[in-house]
């Protein structure tokens, strides 16, 4: 007992999902393909990667002719105690295979990053690997600590890999996997590269970057820019007019062009603009992890879960994705319009919310009031012309 450290939940950064949100979808939060960090480490299903592993981790130290394994070992003994804080579980495994254990998926994740960056390195192999681990890796329970990997990579190229940080080439991956869903726009979205990243997204820090988590608080920072962070209001809002109760009161549904953000709609004289969504077979993963990250390690900003709720009020039925669709704003891969309206629905169920942000409440205010309007001028009409005819 003297031995035992009190947890520190300030530290915590790597979660398991919370028994209300895994009960919704255990297969969004669960890897399919490959382990990392500790929380599925011995998953009988997922041993098969694990000598990939080790191929990718002899990749890595064949990189470097001054650094050995037990480099790499003692940097991350040093740092074990750390590493061990920022999950919100105790990890049962001794010191050895612990460490073991990190080094060998955080040199997975580095080579594979740098073997994508490659263009040489486009192979069916890869490929292959690449439909099986896109998700995986930004599965919330699936994630190491983001020091971990930079430390490791910059004790390997200390001026970087050809003069390029480690935070360019995660950035170039999340790009390449999520970069099209992030940014519909396809002229926006050849735009959006490092540096675009850096200026739109990250606070001016160190290589420009504020401090990174992980993989999945890395893909929300893509998603969730800096103008898009916004504390909640306090207030209480009414629910908002679905998309089809909109289109019947006159409103009208464009596409947002000029924006990269998913999070700004828009509505001016009658006319509301959505930015571009694109639905596919990984949205509802991606989109509960990060929701699920927000649920534990932000309180006042949680963006991604506002824009959940707020696409939960506005697609209820077929209907209404069938105007979306049809208007250009949702590009559904899903196939059928009801599974888009089902998919939305069920990620807000058991979702801890309180309330919307200050401009989403505006926006429902004025959407609110213009349908108000229409009913009260169509019951009015309807009175008159019972009235006429002596009813």
């Amino acid at each position: 007992m003297d031995k035992l450290e009190f947890p520190t939940p300030s530290n915590f950064c790597i979660y398991r999902v919370l028994p209300r949100l895994r009960k919704m979808n255990e297969a969004a939060y669960t890897p399919v393909s490959i382990s990392i960090g500790p929380y599925h480490h011995g998953n009988k299903g997922l041993e098969s990667m694990e000598e990939v592993k080790l191929w990718f981790l002899y990749k890595f130290l064949k990189r470097t002719q001054d650094k050995s394994v037990h480099d790499y070992v003692h940097l991350l003994k040093g740092q074990e105690g750390k590493i061990r804080q920022c999950y919100s579980e105790t990890i049962p495994m001794e010191s050895d295979e612990f460490v073991r254990m990190i080094l060998t998926d955080a040199c997975f994740i580095i080579e594979y990053f740098l073997l994508w960056h490659d263009e040489n390195c486009w192979h069916s192999k890869l490929w292959f690997m690449w439909e099986l681990t896109t998700t995986d890796l930004i599965l919330l329970e699936n994630q190491l600590p983001f020091f971990v990997l930079k430390d490791l990579f910059d004790l390997t190229f200390p001026d970087g890999y050809n003069e390029l940080p480690f935070e360019f080439f995660t950035c170039d991956y999340l790009n390449r996997a999520f970069g099209s869903k992030i940014v519909p726009n396809e002229e926006l979205q050849r735009e959006f590269k490092f540096k675009c990243f850096v200026r739109h997204n990250l606070p001016t820090l160190h290589y420009g970057f504020p401090q990174v988590h992980h993989l999945c608080d890395l893909l929300r920072i893509f998603f969730v820019r800096r103008d898009d962070q916004r504390e909640s209001s306090g207030k209480e809002m009414k629910p908002v007019y679905s998309v089809s109760k909109l289109y019947d009161a006159g409103i009208k549904f464009e596409v947002s062009e000029d924006e990269i953000s998913l999070f700004k709609l828009k509505f001016s004289k009658g006319v509301l603009k959505i930015p571009k969504i694109i639905i596919s077979d990984t949205t509802e993963a991606t989109l509960r992890n990060v929701v699920a990250f927000e649920q534990y390690h932000f309180f006042f900003s949680r963006s991604m879960t506002d824009y959940i709720f707020l696409l939960g009020f506005l697609i209820i039925t077929e209907k209404d994705v069938e105007i979306l669709v049809e208007k250009g704003i949702i590009k559904n891969l899903m196939g059928e319009n009801d599974a888009v309206a089902s998919m939305i629905k069920r990620l807000g169920w058991n979702t801890s919310f309180t309330d919307f942000n200050e401009d989403y409440i505006s926006l429902f205010e004025e959407l609110n009031k213009f349908c108000d309007s229409y009913i009260s001028t169509k019951q009015s009409s309807s009175n008159n012309t019972r009235a006429l005819h002596g009813e």
